[in-house]
């Protein structure tokens, strides 16, 4: 009997072992199974700032839908400009649009991810040309072309859509002021271009202010860079002639630049 019931004792203890290691087991297997010591072995394996840097590279939607990034680059193309003109007793003078170039940097911080706040710092040239249109002149080349150099700030709401390729509207105010000019032209008296500095006089007014708008797309092709093609158009709003006592002529430019931006995004 004593030997029966050893054998007992010990078949006993051997059940109740086996019946602690079978859930082990089956948990580990579950854990295999489901895939957690997997993971924690690719956690090992390539770390958790490599997985969020390979998250960042891959997902460029949406980065650039978090608040908090900044945009800073280049920006540049050409311009056209025109006057808006109240001539008065001028009626022999008929005054043309000019091409000319622009280009500055800009910097933009993003508060939502569509809005964002942006600044420019630009030189813009807002040329134009005038002609003489007598009877008696009619059949001579007569005509005197402006070439003038702004230095101006825009300062502009970017509303934004779209995700990968989005869509821009420009919305705003700038400030700036006349830096230099030239003058070609041509004469009753000359055969050929005649070209020479702008002399300013104390009829001119240097100081130029107005409002800015604009539309432009941009895209992403890394998550640091942001190319872009926009066309803005400065109505100025201030006129580049002092008020005169005799013959006030009133003044105001118009101007559209259309270009290409390159920006840093970080």
């Amino acid at each position: 009997m004593r030997g029966k019931s050893r054998w007992l004792v010990v078949l006993s203890v051997l059940l109740l072992g086996l019946g602690d290691a079978l859930p082990a087991y089956s948990q580990g297997n579950s854990e295999i199974r489901s895939g957690r010591i997997g993971i924690e072995y690719g956690r090992t394996r390539y770390g958790r700032k490599g997985s969020q840097y390979r998250s960042r590279r891959n997902n460029i939607m949406e980065n650039n839908s978090k608040m908090g990034f900044w945009a800073v680059g280049l920006l540049g193309g050409a311009s056209y400009n025109w006057q808006t003109r109240e001539a008065g007793y001028m009626y022999d003078m008929t005054f043309d649009g000019g091409w000319g170039a622009y280009g500055g940097v800009s910097a933009t911080y993003m508060f939502f991810d569509w809005l964002s706040i942006r600044a420019d710092i630009m030189y813009a040239q807002k040329n134009y040309g005038m002609r003489r249109m007598t009877p008696e002149l009619q059949k001579l080349n007569v005509h005197t072309n402006y070439t003038n150099h702004y230095l101006q700030v825009p300062v502009m709401a970017d509303w934004t859509f779209g995700s990968l390729v989005r869509a821009h509207i420009l919305t705003g105010a700038y400030g700036g002021v006349w830096l230099d000019g030239d003058v070609s032209r041509v004469t009753i008296y000359d055969t050929e271009t005649v070209r020479s500095k702008y002399t300013f006089s104390k009829e001119d007014n240097r100081a130029d202010a107005g409002l800015v708008g604009g539309v432009g797309v941009s895209w992403d092709p890394w998550q640091f860079l942001r190319i872009g093609a926009e066309a803005m158009f400065f109505y100025s709003m201030t006129n580049t002639v002092r008020r005169q006592p005799v013959a006030y002529d009133k003044r105001y430019n118009n101007n559209i630049v259309v270009g290409l931006s390159v920006r840093y995004v970080f």
